[in-house]
């Protein structure tokens, strides 16, 4: 019965030292970027917000360019269109032999809207920035 008493101080008296060590460490971190920061270097342009290269002083009613809307949209649908089809392609080798021909069909179908898209998107013009004059 001594003998427990004594590992559990022990396991104590650990688990106080690290719980120590990392509140110091925590405190020394933040104290180190206070000092070492450049919190003194606060000027008017770093005090404003940032938004899309808007100037955030203007006034919020100001004309939103459509191409840059349409640019964000075929962004976040290719982004999306990497999410669902990179992990496909990586397990091709082990699980392309086990689809059904239905799964088969589907993917190669996703794939096509995409090509199809991106081909409207282009003969559209929305991917052209620099205008012919």
């Amino acid at each position: 019965m001594i003998v427990m008493k004594e590992n559990v101080f022990v396991v104590l008296q650990q688990a106080l030292g690290l719980i120590g060590f990392v509140g110091f460490l925590t405190i020394a971190l933040v104290l180190m970027g206070l000092v070492i920061g450049q919190g003194w270097r606060e000027e008017w342009a770093k005090l404003t917000s940032f938004e899309c290269g808007f100037d955030a002083l203007s006034s919020s009613r100001c004309p939103f360019s459509l191409r840059f809307f349409m640019l964000a949209l075929l962004f976040l649908i290719f982004d999306v269109e990497m999410v669902l089809v990179l992990p496909f392609i990586f397990s091709l080798k082990v699980v392309f032999l086990s689809f059904s021909f239905l799964s088969k069909c589907l993917v190669f179908v996703f794939m096509v809207v995409l090509f199809l898209g991106l081909v409207h998107e282009y003969n559209e013009g929305t991917l052209d920035w620099v205008e012919d004059k």
